[in-house]
């Protein structure tokens, strides 16, 4: 990893960063709160756990957690301090789930409702399928008490999560991405490009190499200048993607599929 210093009116520095125990198989990002949640997989043992990190701390609100189902567990989904996690229920059907609700501050499950998929996350509500009877129900957020069809919800949750673009070999943007890239970084790119724009900042991941396939995270100033090179995986088996987002003015990415990244725009 290199950071070449950044101009005087535009900067990212570097937040924050750990290595995870297993594997970094989810993330999930509340802007209003300026936290996010993961979901750490170890195959080896076969337990799924929890942590949330409070960014503008720098550091985690809990971490480690784990439920009662210790592994056909998943996050699904966040809003007003609650953590919302779907358990399935036939591990033949994924989409036969059941709906945990977390309260993230008190640290325990406030409720539970069986057979229910998340659909949608509002205001005071959230809206699911009942998968017994194929109905679209509405829960109360704070207790999971089902509501009137004309109850009051409020909006819409609106995440505001920036995600990259994703330009596959061959197309006019792939190559234009990747004669920048020869030229800056000096590694011919394949397969599939992730690009997104940030202010007046550049960040693209990009797969190189063929036998010996690695992955680059690399993010550049308005002038083309090279501020960040992080090598986010190597020997890899095959492409990935979502490979990083950005939200609250924060970039967020996994390197070695273990080590959250956290760099801040300023």
């Amino acid at each position: 990893m290199f950071v070449q210093k950044p101009t005087a009116l535009e900067k990212i520095e570097f937040s924050f960063s750990e290595k995870i125990n297993g594997v970094i198989w989810k993330t999930i990002a509340d802007p209003s709160k300026k936290r996010l949640y993961l979901e750490c997989r170890n195959a080896a043992s076969k337990v799924v756990t929890f942590a949330a990190l409070d960014l503008e701390k720098k550091a985690w609100l809990w971490k480690d957690m784990a439920l009662d189902e210790s592994w056909w567990i998943s996050l699904s989904a966040c809003g007003a301090d609650v953590l919302f996690l779907s358990v399935y229920n036939n591990t033949n059907n994924p989409e036969r789930t059941s709906l945990v609700a977390f309260d993230v501050i008190v640290k325990k499950v406030i409720w539970w409702k069986n057979n229910f998929t998340l659909e949608a996350i509002y205001d005071r509500a959230l809206i699911g399928l009942d998968n017994v009877t194929g109905l679209k129900r509405s829960l109360a957020i704070s207790d999971g008490v089902e509501l009137s069809t004309d109850a009051f919800i409020g909006e819409q949750q609106n995440l505001s999560i920036t995600r990259p673009f994703q330009y596959h070999e061959g197309t006019p943007h792939f190559e234009t991405v990747r004669a920048f890239l020869e030229i800056k970084c000096n590694f011919s790119a394949v397969a599939i490009l992730e690009y997104a724009e940030f202010g007046s900042f550049s960040i693209m991941s990009a797969f190189t190499g063929v036998a010996d396939l690695a992955n680059y995270l690399i993010v550049c100033n308005e002038e083309g200048d090279v501020l960040i090179k992080e090598a986010l995986g190597e020997r890899l088996k095959g492409i990935a993607h979502d490979t990083f987002f950005i939200f609250s003015g924060y970039l967020i990415f996994v390197k070695n599929k273990s080590e959250l990244i956290v760099y801040k725009f300023l």
